[in-house]
């Protein structure tokens, strides 16, 4: 075999070896990059009818079957104070409610504007329930304890649901979950059907305040029978004068 003819078989093998070398090379770099996939973070948003969607991405996955945990972990703010208003509609009209709310660390002062002008007060001890009318020069006291815990009482004067109540829902009933913005406020946002009237309610509760902001509620026919939507959450800020009883002494003293 002459010395041209052998060179040129060592040079292609040199090649296929080469060119082995460089496959395999490839095959290992494409099976390690493959086991490291970099996901985008994922928000499980209910489907809202607005569209709007919070702008935080890294949330534990709120579904029917969670929300009711996710809520549970929420706290209220010790001293805070806002304004409710509450609404309820009916074939022939609606009325409204301005609330005025006050919370001191378990202490809950409900000032109601009701719809004909008139006004009443309602505050809410650790021990105590006080009820009057503007210009009552004295008032009614009940034992809070003989009613349910305080926060409930609170709530219940003020017309409206709170995080608590969704804890007691029936979770088969719960049609849809997840995050949302209402009103540039981050929230959860749950809907309950009503297995008796067949009432849709949607709920909408503040994760950095815990408090439920916002409530609607519509008949079968899809009407909105209620409302509920709180103003500006002023925490850490309250008026002592809002503890005030008609004879003058204040709870908070």
């Amino acid at each position: 075999m002459s010395s041209k003819r052998i060179l040129g078989i060592t040079a292609f093998g040199v090649l296929l070896i080469v060119a082995v070398i460089g496959v395999m090379l490839l095959v290992t770099y494409f099976r390690h990059e493959s086991g490291v996939v970099n996901l985008p973070e994922t928000v499980v948003t209910a489907e809202i009818p607005d569209g709007t969607e919070p702008d935080t991405l890294d949330r534990v996955e709120v579904t029917p079957g969670t929300v009711q945990a996710v809520v549970s972990t929420l706290v209220r703010p010790d001293v805070y104070s806002r304004i409710i208003k509450v609404e309820s509609f009916w074939d022939d009209g609606q009325v409204s409610y301005t609330i005025h709310v006050a919370v001191y660390s378990g202490f809950t002062s409900i000032r109601t504007v009701m719809p004909a002008g008139g006004e009443k007060y309602v505050i809410v001890t650790p021990d105590t329930l006080y009820i009057w009318y503007a210009d009552d020069v004295s008032f009614f006291i009940g034992e809070r304890g003989t009613l349910g815990d305080d926060y409930r009482i609170a709530d219940e004067f003020q017309m409206i649901d709170a995080y608590e109540d969704i804890l007691d829902l029936d979770r088969d009933c719960i049609t849809n979950a997840g995050y949302t913005v209402y009103r540039d406020d981050d929230c959860i946002y749950i809907e309950y059907l009503s297995p008796f009237f067949g009432y849709l309610r949607k709920y909408y509760v503040s994760i950095g305040l815990g408090l439920v902001i916002a409530v609607e509620e519509y008949d079968e026919t899809g009407r909105l029978v209620y409302s509920m939507t709180a103003g500006e959450c002023l925490v850490g800020e309250v008026d002592p004068a809002a503890f005030t009883l008609p004879d003058g002494t204040n709870v908070l003293d």
